[in-house]
């Protein structure tokens, strides 16, 4: 077993980083020094792929679209229209106010109805970054990844921010690097830290990826853990094992 944020950073051959995972279900920041995890450096935002696919639905229909044909729209076209579409903004309150930028996309449901989209492509991903969105009054993930290198020892956190890697599918959205990096200069405007995301084409899955390149090394035999013992211990013992 292993921490899925060091399994990302294994995709792009690090050890030392920060892991910010946009998956499915939910989203993390980790952050990794030498292959440790720091569990005090960890945060969780809920919202993620499964919210967004929701938001978008809600979002299309509140637009100009045809209810009618929206309201039986089932949740796969809704999942394969956001994936298709949507992208991250750089400047959401500016591209709202300006409908220059409100640039449209067709998409042609299963039952024949071509929808078109135009701001709800950028509206979409923005709760990864503003949560109260969808009412959660948690930080966005730019604001957690910050949270988290603040706890990252001084002597770390130079390989901490240079190391800045991106994993899930929620975090293939177009612009989504881009913003990342983004902001997190913004916070670290005047601590002259070099920020530096790495971002893949196959982020979406670099947790797997990093798990077949961890289970590969014989230095992960030590992390294997019993069933025996997952049922007497729990998922807390992973953490005594690899200490």
């Amino acid at each position: 077993m292993a921490n899925t944020g060091l399994l990302s950073l294994c995709t792009y051959s690090r050890v030392t980083g920060l892991a910010v995972e946009a998956g499915a279900g939910v989203s993390h920041v980790t952050s990794v020094c030498l292959g440790q995890t720091q569990r005090e450096a960890t945060y969780r935002l809920g919202v993620a792929g499964g919210f967004l696919s929701s938001y978008l639905h809600i979002l299309l229909m509140d637009s100009t679209n045809e209810p009618s044909a929206l309201k039986a729209f089932k949740r796969k076209p809704v999942i394969h229209m956001k994936k298709q579409c949507c992208y991250v903004s750089m400047d959401y309150e500016g591209d709202l106010q300006n409908q220059g930028f409100h640039h449209p996309a067709r998409f042609q449901a299963p039952d024949g109805h071509c929808i078109i989209r135009h701001k709800e492509r950028f509206c979409c991903p923005e709760p990864l970054f503003q949560p109260e969105l969808l009412h959660q009054s948690s930080p966005g993930l730019h604001h957690l990844a910050w949270q988290s290198l603040q706890k990252v020892p001084d002597h770390t956190k130079g390989d901490t921010v240079g190391n800045i890697v991106l994993s899930g599918g929620s975090s293939m959205f177009p612009g989504f690097p881009e913003r990342m990096c983004l902001e997190l200069n913004a916070l670290f405007h005047d601590t002259g830290c070099q920020i530096q995301v790495l971002a893949s084409p196959e982020s979406g899955t670099a947790a797997w990826a990093g798990g077949s390149i961890a289970a590969s090394l014989t230095s992960f035999q030590q992390a294997w853990m019993a069933k025996g013992e997952y049922e007497e211990h729990g998922a807390e013992y992973l953490h005594r094992i690899l200490q």
